[in-house]
């Protein structure tokens, strides 16, 4: 006797294709396109934040040499105003040491001239004190 042949492989082998079609439509094409989407975000992030380091260093390296500048520029002008204020206060003291010198003439002056005045009077002076004590130690006036 003949047998009908064995036909579920034939419904295994259909069903397999169903459902592997029905996956591949439904599951692994979109699951696909969704990682496809995802790495393609991925190496995009990865470009922009590559991008942005190398942006981030050009930035700091211009900071820096703003910062270079700017200190050098702070530096000169505090040397130009230390001189100046150096030059200022050599002038003031120059100005105080004169006053001082003038001070000292003028009060060396004063003095001579009271010392040659008190010279100049001294022997008036003292023979007018000698005659006094003279008169006060005779008890009389003395005739000069």
């Amino acid at each position: 006797m003949i047998k009908a042949p064995d036909v579920t492989s034939l419904y295994v082998l259909c069903a397999f294709i169903a459902s592997f079609w029905i996956l591949k439509r439904f599951l692994f094409g979109p699951l696909l396109a969704i990682l496809e989407e995802r790495d393609r975000e991925a190496r995009s992030a990865e470009r922009v934040h590559a991008e942005s380091l190398a942006e981030l260093q050009k930035t700091i390296t211009r900071a820096e040499a703003d910062l270079a500048r700017a200190r050098s520029e702070a530096l000169a002008v505090r040397e130009r105003l230390r001189a100046e204020g150096r030059a200022h206060w050599e002038r003031k003291l120059e100005e105080a040491r004169a006053a001082a010198q003038s001070a000292l003439d003028s009060a060396t002056a004063e003095i001579r001239s009271e010392a040659a005045r008190a010279a100049a009077e001294l022997p008036r002076s003292a023979r007018e004190l000698a005659r006094g004590l003279a008169e006060k130690i005779l008890g009389r006036k003395i005739a000069a």
